[in-house]
C-alpha cells in the first residue's frame, strides 16, 4: 500500500471535506445553498474528442479549470453561484474527468491546455478569465503561455511547475504500483463520484487513477524562464497549509511579471472549498480590476 504517498503528493485525492459536502449530501436528498441546477450541459467534440462542459450566467467569459480526477462539482461547487451573478461561467471537464469520456491515451497537460482551448474556439470566447485549481491551475499557465489573446486575467490556486513534495525513491514506488494498488488508496468517496457520472462506468476508475500519477509524475511542466513570459495579471493562490510547499508557490509568484499573492491562513489545499467565503469575494475583485 501507498498510503503515506497520499501526504506528500496533492492531487489523488478530493478532500471528503468537499466531496462529503458536495456529492455524498446531494445523494443524500439534502438541499445545498451551493451551486445552481445545471442550465446547459453538453459534450462538444474538439481536436476529436468530446469535452464536456457546463455555462452558467451573463458577462465577461470566466472558465473555470478543476483539479485531477476532479469534476466541475467537486472544485467549484461553493463559487458556481457567485461567479454567475456578473459573469458568464465556462466549467470544462477534462478527458477521463467527470462526464467527459476517457481515451486510449496517456493524460497530458498540454493536451487538456489544448482542448481547453478548443472548446474557447468552438464558443467563440476570447479575452476570458481564468479561474483554475490544481492541475486546473497548471492548464490556465500554460493557455496564458501558448495563447495569450485567449487571457484577460488569472487565477491559480495549488498549481506547480515541477514534481514537488516527493523524493525519487517515492516517486520510482509510485511508478512501479499497479493501477489497482493506487486505486485502492483513494477515497471510498471519489470512487463512488467517479462511478456514478463517468460514461466509462466504476470499472475504469484504476485505469485513470494510474493516468493521473503518471501525469503527476512530470518532472518538469513550465520552465520558470517560461513563466516570465506571462503578461496576463495573476492571482497566485495558496493554503498555508497547502501540500505544494510555500517555496515553490513564492517561485511562481516571483516569476510571473505581474502577479499577486494570495495565502490563506488555515487553509489546506482545498482553498476553494475550505476557504470560499474569504476566496470568493477577493477573486471577483481581482478579475474586475482595471
Amino acid at each position: 500500500m501507498i498510503g503515506k504517498y497520499k501526504l506528500t503528493r496533492f492531487y489523488c485525492f478530493l478532500s471528503a471535506f468537499f466531496l462529503v459536502s458536495g456529492f455524498l449530501a446531494s445523494a443524500q436528498g439534502k438541499t445545498l445553498a451551493l451551486a445552481p441546477k445545471i442550465p446547459t450541459g453538453e459534450c462538444i467534440t474538439v481536436n476529436g474528442r468530446p469535452i464536456y462542459l457546463e455555462q452558467f450566467g451573463k458577462g465577461r467569459p470566466l472558465v473555470l479549470l478543476h483539479g485531477g480526477l476532479a469534476t466541475i462539482q467537486s472544485s467549484f461547487n461553493r463559487q458556481i453561484i457567485a461567479f454567475s451573478k456578473h459573469h458568464h461561467v465556462i466549467a470544462i471537464e477534462q478527458t477521463g474527468h467527470g462526464h467527459t469520456p476517457d481515451t486510449d491515451s496517456p493524460f497530458s497537460y498540454r493536451q487538456m491546455a489544448d482542448d481547453t482551448v478548443g472548446v474557447l474556439h468552438v464558443l467563440k470566447v476570447r479575452d476570458a478569465d481564468i479561474v483554475g485549481w490544481s492541475d486546473g491551475g497548471i492548464l490556465a499557465l500554460l493557455i496564458a503561455l501558448h495563447h495569450p489573446t485567449l487571457v484577460h486575467r488569472l487565477v491559480v490556486s495549488g498549481a506547480n511547475t515541477e514534481l514537488v513534495g516527493m523524493d525519487l525513491e517515492e516517486s520510482k514506488k509510485i511508478q512501479e504500483s499497479s493501477a489497482k494498488e493506487l486505486a485502492q488508496d483513494t477515497s471510498p468517496v471519489e470512487k463512488e463520484a467517479y462511478g456514478r457520472i463517468s460514461p466509462d462506468g466504476p470499472e475504469h476508475w484504476p485505469v485513470v487513477v494510474k493516468k493521473a500519477w503518471n501525469l503527476w509524475l512530470t518532472p518538469v511542466v513550465i520552465d520558470k524562464a517560461d513563466l516570465s513570459r506571462i503578461q496576463s495579471p495573476v492571482l497566485v493562490v495558496c493554503g498555508d497549509n497547502d501540500v505544494i510547499p510555500l517555496n515553490h508557490t513564492l517561485e511562481i509568484f516571483r516569476s510571473l511579471p505581474k502577479s499577486q499573492l494570495l495565502v490563506l491562513p488555515g487553509t489546506g489545499h482545498d482553498t476553494f472549498n475550505e476557504a470560499a467565503a474569504t476566496l470568493n469575494p477577493i477573486i471577483l475583485a481581482f478579475l474586475d480590476s482595471p
